[in-house]
């Protein structure tokens, strides 16, 4: 999404924490939520102006830790649909469809196993996030070092104190980061299915300023969702009942193909389509269809 949102703000949820939100095209149109990348924020999300033109609100939201939502060490993926009911009840949304992309995907799909009946569709799209839920290990059964150390920090600590000390290691990171988000995402190495971002800069800056935003705490936000992938989740694909539709872009070069295959496969009624002229950025390209599929 390009441009300004019209309205950013939060809601204080029960505990004292802020949750923060944007808000974005027909007020009163019907409403789709969406998850952010990680690091990301509620400040801009991968589509065109569609959403405005096809008279939708939508729903930018960020999670514990990212922007300016207070931050939760140790939070499950699951725990995320008690902040979600919140701030529909605020918003004064009853029926909604989600819509998860990269790092967000798993948060969507929380959603689609506590809260069915709310939902009028889910999308799950350019997600490696969403392959942990099947377990830290591929398909050849490897877990990658640095995940093996972190399941040990967890295991020791506790998630809440296993957040707290991955966010001290990841403090660099997180610096270099803001100072370049360009060293994230890779403008010049993207591939052709990716190029048109480099000529939209008004997208580009959106994404770097998300970016940026999203990392103003530090690193706790990336910390938190690294961690809640490695542990408990709270819910399993099976616990899904409702219909999945789920997307891939065939050139996405941070998530492999058959990984992502092999997790729509795990929904009971997941609904896999992959883009052959995509790659990460394939949510922007085809919003259309995504949010045709959101809305039911």
């Amino acid at each position: 999404m390009s441009g300004s949102p019209r309205r950013d703000s939060n809601v204080v949820l029960d505990d004292g924490r802020d949750l923060a939100f944007c808000e974005w095209g027909d007020p009163d149109g019907p409403a789709v939520l969406a998850f952010h990348g990680s690091p990301g924020s509620r400040l801009w999300w991968p589509g065109e102006a569609l959403t405005s033109e096809r008279g939708v609100r939508l729903v930018t939201v960020d999670r514990p830790g990212y922007g300016g939502s207070t931050a939760l060490p140790g939070r499950p993926v699951g725990a995320g649909a008690g902040d979600i009911a919140a701030l529909t009840a605020a918003l004064g949304i009853d029926r909604f469809g989600v819509v998860g992309w990269s790092g967000g995907a798993p948060y969507a799909a929380a959603l689609a196993a506590a809260m069915p009946e709310r939902l009028t569709g889910v999308c799950l799209t350019n997600s490696m996030s969403l392959v942990y839920g099947l377990g830290p290990a591929n398909a050849d059964g490897e877990i990658h070092e640095d995940d093996a150390q972190l399941i040990d920090m967890i295991e020791r600590l506790g998630p809440a104190e296993a957040t707290l000390r991955y966010a001290d290691e990841l403090r660099q990171w997180a610096d270099d980061t803001i100072r370049d988000p360009d060293s994230l995402i890779g403008l010049d190495a993207l591939p052709d299915g990716d190029r048109w971002l480099l000529t939209d800069q008004e997208s580009v800056g959106g994404l770097f300023a998300s970016i940026r935003e999203g990392l103003k705490q530090g690193s706790i936000g990336a910390a938190s969702d690294w961690v809640a992938l490695l542990a408990p989740w709270g819910f399993t694909f099976s616990d899904v009942e409702m219909p999945v539709r789920l997307w891939h872009g065939a050139q996405d070069r941070s998530v492999p193909q058959a990984e992502f295959e092999r997790a729509a496969a795990a929904f009971p009624q997941g609904h896999l389509t992959v883009w052959p002229d995509a790659g990460h950025f394939g949510t922007a390209k085809h919003w259309g269809d995504v949010l045709a599929a959101a809305l039911g």
